[in-house]
């Protein structure tokens, strides 16, 4: 039987009191909460800490990108305020995810505990389509090594796979089932998806849940359908039923 595939709620807002309505809202509903970029400059470190003390699941989508030693340090940070799973963008390269997997092992022989943090992989923002993907890579490439878009996400995948720093990747709904194929105990978390008829807003590569599922998603990310819904609850119980194996 295939493990089940979990949902992580987008807390896509601008305000902790925004955030706190729908935390409060789905209280009781076996979830993971991602917190982006926007909730987190608003709210800060020390909430997310809190939020963490209290039980909660956290997925701290930040996506860092930068020096080796700098990412390293961020993820260190991350998995001290209690988010269950973190970001980076693979296309830092090999010795980033080195110096992660260093510091990782430095900072648990330092607290004489293990460092429980998730680490994933951003592949390929599920915002590209194909021909915006060819064209940014051709720019930045200078019109030399380009990988269409499919090449890139699996070359980022085994990437991850082959490294002990990471956990699993941050993927589209289409790529699923050519990653999993491939790579079978990878975690993948899945944003992009909606249901049909559902505006897709600024995601171009997408699926339902129901979808997702069955191509071996590990965890579907949903924010607009269920952060916009008349009723928050309601939405996100179908969903979770959607994706049940019962």
């Amino acid at each position: 039987m295939k493990p089940q595939t979990e949902l992580a709620v987008a807390l896509d807002f601008s305000t902790v009191a925004l955030a706190e309505k729908l935390i409060s809202d789905l209280r009781g509903l076996p979830v993971i909460y991602k917190v982006g970029l926007e909730l987190f400059l608003s709210a800060g470190p020390d909430w997310v800490k809190r939020f963490a003390s209290r039980g909660n699941r956290i997925f701290l989508d930040l996506k860092f990108h930068d020096i080796p030693n700098t990412v390293a340090k961020a993820v260190i940070q991350a998995s001290g305020l209690g988010a269950e799973f973190t970001t980076i963008h693979l296309s830092g390269g090999k010795d980033m995810l080195n110096e992660i997997e260093i510091q990782m092992k430095q900072a648990e022989i330092a607290t004489s505990r293990p460092t429980s943090i998730r680490v994933l992989g951003v592949t390929v923002l599920t915002s590209f389509k194909e021909e915006a993907w060819i064209a940014n890579v051709s720019n930045t490439a200078k019109l030399t090594a380009v990988r269409p878009l499919e090449d890139a996400v699996m070359h980022f995948a085994s990437l991850a796979a082959s490294h002990p720093a990471v956990s699993g990747i941050v993927c589209s709904a289409k790529e699923v089932s050519m990653i999993r194929e491939k790579h079978k105990d990878l975690y993948l978390m899945v944003p992009g998806i909606r249901n049909k008829g559902e505006s897709t807003h600024d995601q171009s590569r997408v699926m339902t849940p129901a979808e997702a599922m069955a191509a071996g998603a590990s965890a579907i990310v949903v924010g607009r359908p269920i952060t916009q819904a008349a009723d928050p609850r309601q939405v996100t119980e179908s969903i979770l039923k959607e994706i049940s194996h019962e």
